[in-house]
């Protein structure tokens, strides 16, 4: 096998700003994985959160040439590409490349029934008040029923209260992206579920959530940053009752269902999350996303545009990925 691999960045629509900073393009790789006439592609982001540049994404890829040349499995991927970013771009591509080599498409070879679409959230990205407000009554306009609203530490309950006051009947997710501490959560939790918020994302840092163990919030908390892989399972139960799923943190299709199986078996309720992915990206995100209860899979609607056989966003919901783009039968 051989691997073809570039950098990309893609423009937001709008500067997209969460607790931990503010971007104005989502840097993404694209790879493709040749073997003889046949090839599938994979993207993936990098994970800035866990202090991840764009080198050592680039680097990844590099050391990854060789491990492509003795044509591994999918299996073999997590034991010779350390990587989690590279690995989802990689495990994606040969899924693809599967498709076309079998003459099957990815519901057929996962065995995740197909859904026509799926419900999705829209994010609220951190601005002002009136321009938070103004972005939820657009969201409604355009169909969306479920809202992201992401928060900092400043002014949580006004801009939630406004939100809900703005966009009345949706429902609402709040996403801390780790900016708040234990006491603050406790501050904050009654009001919030007051006002109607079903779910809590990542409220602390993922290396101080110890601090969750035993407690029981008003509001059901989902880990995100703090959910990397199967092994995290048995602690995160203890401080959680949701999981955000990304393929770039887990490494791929393949373990992001294993892992969306055994939580969905351990009583946890499951988010399919992305960071700023195109088509190509939310693609196979959308196969795990059929069986999940949260689907926050707008990134691709948040970018100035998209890729050619985009997916398409129609009155809330993001409708299945046409053969093209990816995951489908071309033999």
């Amino acid at each position: 096998m051989e691997l073809i691999y570039v950098y990309q960045e893609w423009p937001y629509a709008e500067t997209f700003r969460i607790a931990r900073g503010a971007s104005v393009h989502s840097p993404l790789f694209v790879a493709i994985v040749k073997d003889g006439e046949r090839y599938g592609r994979g993207e993936c982001g990098v994970l800035a959160q866990y202090g991840q540049t764009a080198d050592d994404v680039r680097a990844g890829f590099e050391a990854a040439r060789e491990v492509l040349r003795h044509s591994p499995s999918r299996a073999d991927l997590a034991h010779l590409v350390p990587g989690t970013a590279v690995r989802n771009a990689l495990d994606c591509a040969l899924w693809d490349l599967e498709c076309q080599a079998s003459g099957k498409d990815i519901w057929t070879l996962t065995g995740v029934a197909a859904p026509a679409s799926l419900e999705v959230d829209m994010t609220v990205s951190i601005n002002d008040l009136d321009k938070m407000c103004a972005d939820a009554r657009r969201a409604v306009a355009h169909g969306y029923r479920v809202l992201k609203i992401k928060a900092d530490q400043e002014d949580v309950l006004a801009r939630v209260s406004a939100i809900a006051a703005a966009a009345p009947g949706v429902r609402l997710l709040v996403d801390a992206n780790e900016a708040w501490d234990l006491p603050g959560l406790e501050r904050l939790a009654p009001a919030l579920a007051e006002l109607g918020v079903a779910l809590i994302e990542q409220p602390l840092h993922h290396q101080a959530d110890d601090a969750l163990a035993g407690y029981r919030c008003s509001i059901p908390l989902c880990a995100d940053e703090s959910c990397r892989d199967l092994t995290d399972l048995d602690r995160l139960a203890e401080r959680y009752q949701a999981i955000n799923i990304k393929l770039d943190k887990v490494g791929g299709l393949t373990p992001a269902l294993e892992l969306a199986r055994a939580a969905k078996a351990r009583g946890l309720s499951l988010m399919v999350g992305c960071s700023g992915p195109t088509s190509l990206g939310a693609a196979p995100a959308y196969v795990v996303g059929a069986l999940a209860d949260y689907l926050d899979l707008d990134g691709p609607a948040l970018l100035l545009d998209d890729r050619a056989d985009a997916m398409e966003y129609r009155e809330g919901r993001l409708h299945r990925m046409k053969a093209r783009l990816w995951g489908g039968a071309r033999a």
